[in-house]
């Protein structure tokens, strides 16, 4: 048996100013207009070893980078720690009550963790010109194949109920306006029956009880900028058990260093702005070599590794995919670095999924 989830959770809303958002504490000004369009636009904390391609960049009128145009897309992660797949109810706010609404995605398999899809058609899960609240559901998605999301819902509110759900914070209705490549990242733990442990918080989050489930979202723009001879990366954390780290990239190459691609990169955060253009794909060496690290900004220690090809097994992106000229972002999910193994959560990993699908 498991519980309903009461809605709850923040989102970390990258130039949108929400109470919901007081926990963020880094620039995540990526979502608001570009310069040349009378708005200001920032980015997130660049680490070292950014680099500013000028083959796709122009300038606005204020001298800053402005994205190349492109139609807004859409991309989801699932990063719910403590279940295997989950299922999104995406109504309008505040009027939507889900019925005749169909649960995204199709599939009652849902999506799987640290997986990403993209919404598309966007108008076919996204209800346009209205503020959004997305349900994120798990548990037992089978009970809910054939359901609408009112019925959804409804049976989750039971005290018997297969599944759990949370509302999780609003999301305002010209975020999807903007022609942007934008990211929505499920985060934390549902909670759910035998969903505690004692290091619980290393798996979901200092908030996290089973009373107190840490369900939240991250919502950012990612960048379209690309360099034709150099591979272009950026770095989204949405783990939120893990603290601000710096995070690198060892190639796959004997002779070759690790560079930073994010450093000081704070939950909600999205970074490098402009994107990394460092390496090549040269550079990077045998992929299946390639690692991706965690510091602790203040010690420097190494707190986590996870090779970039168990990165690639759970991605839809395929190595032979990654190349000069294309851009890619790594979406941290899961516990936090060094979290006990064996507990209801899934540990730190990355979702690599491409910048502009």
């Amino acid at each position: 048996m498991l519980h309903r989830v009461r809605s709850s959770g923040w989102a970390c809303l990258g130039g949108i100013s929400l109470a919901v958002a007081a926990a963020c504490t880094q620039d995540h000004g990526v979502l608001g207009r570009d310069p040349s369009s009378g708005a200001a636009t920032s980015g997130a904390g660049g680490g070292p070893g950014a680099t500013t391609s000028g083959a796709t960049t122009t300038t606005g009128a204020g001298g800053g980078a402005v994205e190349p145009p492109g139609p807004t897309r859409l991309t989801v992660v699932n990063g719910i720690s403590d279940h295997d797949a989950v299922r999104f109810c995406f109504l309008a706010y505040p009027d939507g009550t889900g019925a005749g609404v169909d649960p995204w995605p199709g599939a009652a398999a849902g999506l799987a963790f640290a997986r990403a899809q993209e919404v598309e058609p966007l108008g076919a899960a996204i209800p346009e010109g209205t503020s959004l609240r997305a349900h994120v559901i798990a548990g037992d998605l089978r009970a809910t194949e054939g359901l609408d999301c009112a019925e959804i819902l409804a049976l989750a509110a039971e005290s018997a109920a297969p599944i759990v759900a949370a509302g999780l914070p609003v999301l305002p209705a010209p975020v999807f306006a903007e022609e942007k490549s934008l990211l929505l990242v499920a985060t934390g733990c549902l909670g759910g029956e035998g969903h505690t442990h004692e290091s619980e918080k290393e798996g979901c989050g200092d908030a996290y009880t089973i009373d107190t489930p840490t369900a939240g979202l991250v919502a950012v723009a990612m960048s379209r900028r690309t360099t034709f001879d150099r591979v272009s990366l950026q770095v989204a954390h949405a783990s939120a058990a893990t603290p601000v780290v710096h995070v690198d990239l060892t190639p796959g190459r004997d002779d070759a260093t690790g560079v930073t691609l994010a450093q000081d990169l704070s939950y909600g955060a999205i970074a490098p702005f402009p994107p990394s253009t460092g390496l090549s794909v040269s550079d990077l060496g045998a992929l299946d070599e390639v690692a991706i690290e965690t510091r602790d900004p203040i010690e420097g220690t190494v707190t986590s590794s996870v090779p970039m090809r168990e990165i690639l097994a759970s991605s839809d992106v395929p190595a032979a995919d990654i190349g000069d000229g294309q851009g890619f972002v790594l979406v941290a999910v899961g516990a936090a670095p060094g979290a006990e193994q064996g507990g209801f959560w899934h540990p730190l990993t990355y979702s690599l999924l491409r910048a502009n699908p």
